[in-house]
């Protein structure tokens, strides 16, 4: 017997992080692991009934393909931000001046960008977020 969504919960990805004990693993074969690590908790979760919203940074196609496959009714929401805004943002302290950038997607990794995402919100500061939240909905 397959059992209701009756419950809805939010994975960060930088809590994530803390708990798979993954900071400091930055470089693409950790990531990659890490990456199939949540995949397999939000499968794990949804098979119990849970809708998950998981937000990351998702950068292997492989992983979004096994997401598909594998976690029932998967929508990939792809959050759309130039390279310049993300450095005019800076919300990690990434991107400082004067820092070497070592392991940043957009820097000196290259990100792997969805192909066929289900929805594409673009986020350069255009719109609100309650704007862009209505959007989401619009397309849900």
């Amino acid at each position: 017997m397959k059992p209701q969504n009756s419950a809805l919960i939010y994975l960060d990805g930088d809590s994530l992080r803390e708990i798979f004990d993954a900071n400091g693993q930055y470089k693409e074969t950790q990531r990659h692991q890490i990456a199939m690590k949540y995949s397999r908790l939000c499968h794990l979760l949804t098979t119990q009934g849970v809708d998950v919203i998981c937000a990351t940074i998702s950068m292997f196609d492989d992983v979004r393909d096994w997401n598909r496959k594998h976690i029932s009714k998967y929508t990939e929401i792809y959050l759309e931000v130039s390279f310049p805004v993300l450095r005019e943002r800076n919300q990690h302290g990434l991107y400082s001046s004067g820092q070497h950038i070592r392991n940043v997607v957009g820097c000196d990794i290259d990100a792997q960008f969805p192909k066929n995402p289900d929805i594409v919100l673009r986020n350069d500061g255009e719109h609100t977020i309650d704007e862009l939240a209505q959007c989401l909905l619009e397309q849900l």
